[in-house]
């Protein structure tokens, strides 16, 4: 096959396409850092400090629905960023501060954890090292009771579940 060809200009005009609807769900965290982060801080706190979980999602503290909002605060985000984040708020607003509280003394925070030291594997979170199973480990750890230690694997194994 030729360059010049049109089978070869459709592979190309597709592989500079492919970029842009790759993703069709963003990474709520990507969506955060680079649209929020400067001026609110990191997700967790800012989502526990200024929102509340309603029986529709999360609100502003002057009780706006957040949905709402996103659509026109500093120029509104898209559809698909708008719901990666109301998803973002409700796993911050629901996790109970659990790592903040008894892990980010001694980790990295959560996000980048995860993504350095742990990988899915067979269904089951371990670790990319040491090839531990994470919910084993975490059983033991950190004084977690069973219940934290069960939500911290929810929170912990959303960071690989999400694109």
């Amino acid at each position: 096959m030729r360059l010049g060809t049109p089978l070869a200009a459709a592979l190309t005009l597709l592989w500079w396409a492919a970029p842009a609807t790759a993703q069709a769900t963003p990474d709520p965290h990507d969506v955060f850092e680079e649209k929020c982060l400067s001026c609110h801080g990191h997700a967790g706190p800012f989502a526990r400090l200024h929102l509340t979980l309603e029986a529709d999602g999360p609100h502003t503290s002057r009780g706006v629905p957040v949905e709402s909002f996103l659509r026109s605060h500093k120029g509104g985000l898209p559809d698909a960023q708008i719901a990666a984040m109301l998803d973002l708020f409700r796993q911050h607003l629901t996790s109970g501060a659990i790592y903040e509280r008894s892990c980010l003394l001694c980790h990295d925070r959560a996000r980048d954890f995860v993504r350095h030291n742990l990988i899915l594997q067979d269904g089951r979170l371990i670790g990319r090292y040491t090839g531990h199973d994470t919910a084993t480990f975490l059983a033991g750890h950190a004084r977690l009771s069973p219940e934290e230690a069960g939500q911290m694997l929810t929170v912990l194994r959303s960071f690989l579940d999400t694109p």
